[in-house]
């Protein structure tokens, strides 16, 4: 089966000091997870789990969920403007 054909559900939810991020399939087995501190640089520590998770998992979609106090920021985020 192609990993393109189904997107995997991610949930990431950004707080004051961390990010936790988790990515389940579509039968909702979690099969990849990350927790870590952020130091206030919210968008590259996203940006590094996702490629951790592309790492592992191998070119997938992933239909994104963002919450958290910072979560907003960082979904709004547009890399072309930084």
């Amino acid at each position: 089966m192609n990993p393109m054909d189904n997107p995997y559900l991610a949930g990431i939810d950004i707080g004051s000091t961390t990010v936790k991020m988790v990515v389940c399939d579509l039968g909702g087995r979690m099969i990849f997870s990350r927790y870590r501190r952020h130091r206030a640089l919210t968008v590259d520590t996203v940006r590094a789990m996702l490629t951790e998770a592309r790492q592992a998992l191998g070119n997938c979609i992933l239909d994104l969920a963002f919450t958290g106090s910072a979560g907003m920021g960082v979904a709004d985020f547009n890399p072309t403007s930084a």
